[in-house]
């Protein structure tokens, strides 16, 4: 399934979307939805990376599976965050995890414009699978339309693309433009809310 061996871009400190802080919207988010996490939901985020957005969900959460490809973001995931005994550490690949209707909630970041195009129908299938019924995505979503095309991680995300590929399986219900970020980031994310159609 991938192309670009992400094991290598850890070991090699080729990851400049490592800041060494959960994403600036999360706490807004958290804020602004609280009834999300009202019942400490079960919530799985993939593509966690060293667990930064993970670790700030942990409070909020019952259960979280927190998966990425790449054994080493998940070996140091583990070193950071020994004491957060809600968080199921998991190297391996989304497109062959198998736990379906298991979730509430799915946190994405930049997981969903990291993966090989080709791959992106896939991607819908896999958390449509792991969601509950009525359960939610929760995204944010790094727009860059004009990116070239082929060139990447990270890959050309538009908002066209988002509503084609989750538009069929996924109810939006909520798209929250520009918001906080990472410095260098600024006007080029959005929060996406998508509820999992029966």
């Amino acid at each position: 399934m991938f192309t670009i061996d992400w094991d290598a871009r850890y070991r090699d400190g080729e990851t400049p979307w490592e800041k060494g802080m959960a994403h600036p919207a999360l706490p807004f988010f958290i804020e602004s939805h609280p009834a999300f996490f009202e019942g400490k939901p079960r919530l799985f985020h993939p593509g966690c990376g060293y667990g930064r957005d993970a670790a700030h969900l942990a409070p909020l959460c019952r259960e979280i599976t927190a998966l990425d490809i790449a054994e080493e973001a998940i070996t140091n995931a583990k070193n950071l965050y020994p004491a957060l005994e809600n968080i199921r550490w998991e190297q391996g690949d989304l497109f062959t995890w198998d736990e379906p209707e298991h979730y509430d909630l799915v946190w994405e970041h930049t997981c969903f414009c990291a993966i090989t195009p080709s791959y992106r129908a896939a991607y819908v299938r896999a958390i449509h699978t792991l969601l509950k019924p009525g359960g939610l995505l929760l995204g944010i979503f790094f727009l860059t339309p004009d990116h070239p095309i082929g060139e990447g991680p990270p890959f050309r995300v538009s908002r066209d693309q988002l509503n084609h590929f989750f538009g069929k399986d996924f109810e939006l219900i909520e798209d929250i433009p520009n918001p906080p970020t990472y410095d260098g980031r600024e006007d080029t994310e959005t929060i996406m809310i998508w509820r999992k159609r029966p």
